[in-house]
């Protein structure tokens, strides 16, 4: 592997000791903050059609495929079993408490990295998710409170790594972390407004409530941005921005492209592994038409994405971070 002037014995190094922790402290940190919009535009939708029953709150479990893990806790995914699980139970994978404890664990392990600012700010984040049982789930107006709070702890770090760190292999990892994460849950956000609402395909393209489609927006602070593009809300319009701009940063394209691009700085080549599973997934992307996805099916397109993400993600994993793997391969 060819990692430029910045020398293969030095780079090495720092992959084993340190690429991978950086990797998943972005990755924690972005995973709490999306959660945190994940559970708002549920509960925004809740709210707006006041309708709270197992159908509704079972699909944002089995988009992360946690039921049986859910089940296991839980006798059913009542309104206040899902936001205990994918908010306060640290057993949860990717509950906000969980991903944040995480991320306060690989913190640790990088003092010399960090700067005393950001690992302040990930020592208080980490604090702000309150001990709750599942019989004692604050109402929705706490729970926006506190993803909003989620929201601006994740800005606030982000900004600061910006501005403090060395634009160097470490930053590049830390970067390649962060819009990998944004990038999968933007699709399993966009996932759920189309999986309980929209469920079947034949459904896909009918006439959809504009109040579905402002509540995802907001989640992923879209709207404004939206408006200024569009005068009215259409499922087109949305999913072309959501998935294929090439200018709003929480777009799944905008994500993968800036991706590919911390992999070619990391490593100073375009042959190795994940840039060119990258660089195929972004033209995939832009091949294809937001009106095909629809009439295909939203929900299977996502679906084959999520697996291609996850393929690159590995990738990642064995060509930088696995120390078995010889700097030579």
């Amino acid at each position: 592997m060819d990692y430029g002037s910045t020398g293969q014995i030095g780079v090495f190094f720092m992959l084993g000791r340190v690429a991978d922790n950086l990797y998943w402290l972005s990755r924690y940190i972005e995973r709490a903050s999306n959660t945190a919009r994940f559970v708002e535009a549920s509960c925004y939708l809740n709210l707006d059609f006041q309708i709270d029953h197992r159908e509704q709150w079972t699909p944002l479990i089995e988009i992360n495929e946690d039921m049986d893990a859910f089940l296991a806790y839980y006798d059913e995914p009542s309104r206040d079993h899902v936001l205990h699980w994918l908010i306060y139970n640290e057993e949860s994978p990717n509950s906000i408490k969980s991903c944040l404890h995480r991320a306060r664990m690989i913190a640790s392990t990088l003092r010399e990295v960090l700067s005393i600012e950001v690992f302040q700010q990930i020592s208080n984040v980490s604090q702000l998710i309150p001990e709750v049982t599942p019989h004692t789930v604050p109402p929705h107006h706490v729970i926006f409170s506190l993803c909003e709070q989620i929201k601006k702890a994740d800005m606030l770090i982000t900004g600061i790594m910006s501005k403090n760190m060395e634009r160097g292999i470490g930053y590049n990892f830390w970067r390649l972390g962060e819009y990998l994460e944004r990038a999968d849950k933007t699709s399993r956000l966009l996932n759920v407004n189309y999986f309980y609402l929209l469920p079947d395909v034949v459904d896909v393209g009918t006439s959809v409530e504009d109040v579905q489609w402002s509540a995802l927006l907001q989640s992923i602070d879209a709207r404004e941005t939206y408006y200024r593009r569009y005068s009215i809300i259409g499922a087109e319009h949305v999913i072309e921005m959501i998935i294929h701009d090439h200018r709003f940063p929480r777009s799944i394209f905008f994500c993968l492209s800036s991706a590919k691009r911390c992999v070619l700085e990391i490593t100073s080549t375009t042959t190795s592994k994940p840039y060119v599973e990258l660089d195929q997934l972004c033209a995939e992307l832009e091949e294809v038409k937001s009106a095909h996805i629809i009439e295909s099916g939203l929900h299977e397109f996502i679906d084959k994405l999520q697996i291609k993400m996850n393929t690159i993600n590995l990738s990642i994993y064995r060509s930088f971070c696995d120390v078995r793997t010889s700097p030579s391969t």
